[in-house]
């Protein structure tokens, strides 16, 4: 767990180290170790879902699956664990489809889906930090209506919330381009193309469910 720990903690504030860490640490595990990442922060998510669904609130923005406001974060405590592993696992699908369609050969499907989770760990951390605290105002007593008028107003809380969403973009696409460009497993160009699409579609994914 402590190596787990560690695992996470660099790829989450180093990530342009990752394919260092990866080519000294590219032993047999190493896949298991980012799977088990992926379901920290699912029990991550799911815990700040159950705050907001233990206090009767419900999504402030529009949601897109069919599943009722009222009871929408008790599923989505439920199913986020489920949701993140099989985006991951989709969009590794498709980053290695596109590299063989490069013209790559060889690609690895677990180096590759390891290389790809270690760079989403960014973007999850940082994404679930506002969740975290919203979580938190929710377990202090303060209603969702109040808590959309903080948000819908310019100032320090509207801008943090905002900061941690841009926060975690940048260094969830960097981290994924910066580990594919250095895999050369095809051009760079061509890499850097894979890297952009596979995030796109890794936040697509990830946000179509997470509230």
């Amino acid at each position: 767990m402590v190596k787990i720990k560690k695992l996470m903690f660099k790829a989450v504030f180093i990530p342009w180290k990752n394919y260092d860490f990866l080519q000294s640490k590219m032993v047999p595990g190493l896949w298991t170790k980012t799977f088990l990442g992926l379901i920290f922060f699912g029990l991550a998510f799911s815990l700040t879902s159950l705050a907001q669904a233990a206090t009767g609130n419900f999504p402030g923005i529009p949601v897109i699956l069919p599943l009722s406001l009222e009871n929408y974060f008790f599923w989505q405590m439920i199913l986020v664990g489920p949701w993140l592993v099989l985006s991951w696992l989709l969009v590794s699908l498709f980053a290695r489809v596109l590299l063989l369609s490069f013209g790559a050969r060889a690609v690895s499907f677990r180096q590759l889906s390891a290389s790809l989770s270690l760079s989403f760990y960014p973007f999850l951390f940082w994404l679930w930090v506002p969740h975290f605290i919203t979580a938190i105002l929710y377990l202090l007593g303060m209603s969702q209506k109040e808590w959309v008028d903080l948000l819908s107003e310019p100032g320090w809380f509207q801008t943090g919330y905002i900061a941690f969403i841009v926060l975690a973009t940048l260094t969830g696409f960097l981290a994924v381009n910066i580990t594919l460009a250095k895999r050369r497993w095809t051009k760079i160009g061509a890499s850097l193309m894979t890297a952009s699409l596979s995030f796109i579609l890794w936040c697509l994914l990830v946000l179509i469910f997470l509230r």
